[in-house]
């Protein structure tokens, strides 16, 4: 009989080992391998909005305008294959009108692969408004385009994952416009690399003489979750329509592979 429940006990002790080092591995199996991956959303939601440039004011005597009008940008996702799409908000420079935009870039051409704004701008509008009225059109070319809503930070200008030290930056040259008789942007480049030995990854000549850029800044960089690349978020001013306030504007770079 005791020999009986010496085996017995220990057959138990044997199992329950099993059975704890078997949950221990799956459980951390589990976590590690079978963790749910990004996939594309049956619907999608409004996204909200990322500041690039801040507000600045004006004074004139004792009365406070805005120096910049700025247009809006609403960030909804990546694609694994580096599309990132958007909705905008371009400013109303006193049109008195709303002005709506829906992007899906593809940083590897520069070029959207689908756009969409109103035939007729509204008097008025909101991106709750258009979004919801155009949202069947709008989440099937998300699904097409393979758009994983994420969560958005713009970040600096260090990109160490797609080098080790790595940044982006820009250098930029100026001369005296004939039109409005103050410096503006004449050419951009922006490069990417370590130290001083970098590739350039933009460049750009304005020539236009009526419709200059008066400053063009790197905002930041927004990483893309599924790929050693970035998009460099570019914001430029231009003249408003009768001078001040101006506007922000922005565009997109890659950086990376």
């Amino acid at each position: 009989m005791k020999t009986l429940k010496t085996i017995f006990l220990a057959s138990c002790l044997i199992v329950s080992s099993a059975i704890v080092s078997g949950c221990r591995n799956s459980g951390g199996t589990q976590t590690k391998e079978e963790a749910p991956q990004a996939q594309v959303p049956d619907s999608y939601s409004i996204p909200q909005e990322l500041q690039y440039a801040e507000p600045e004011t004006y004074q004139v005597e004792d009365q406070t305008y805005p120096l910049y009008l700025i247009d809006k940008f609403y960030p909804i996702g990546w694609s694994k294959d580096g599309k990132l799409a958007y909705m905008e908000e371009p400013a109303d420079e006193a049109v008195g009108a709303y002005f709506f935009q829906f992007h899906i870039l593809d940083l590897n051409t520069g070029k959207d692969v689908f756009s969409w704004k109103p035939e007729e701008d509204p008097e008025e509008g909101s991106l709750s408004q258009m979004f919801q009225d155009n949202k069947e059109l709008f989440e099937t070319e998300l699904k097409k385009n393979g758009i994983i809503p994420c969560q958005f930070k713009l970040d600096g200008v260090d990109v160490p994952y797609i080098a080790e030290g790595a940044k982006v930056w820009m250098d930029k040259t100026s001369e005296e416009s004939n039109f409005l008789g103050l410096d503006v942007i004449k050419e951009v480049k922006i490069s990417c690399g370590t130290g001083d030995a970098g590739k350039v990854i933009y460049e750009n000549v304005n020539n236009e003489e009526h419709n200059p850029t008066l400053d063009q800044k790197i905002a930041g960089t927004l990483k893309c979750p599924f790929q050693d690349m970035a998009a460099v978020m570019v914001k430029y001013v231009q003249r408003g329509y009768e001078g001040p306030p101006h506007v922000y504007h922005f565009y997109f770079v890659k950086a990376g592979k």
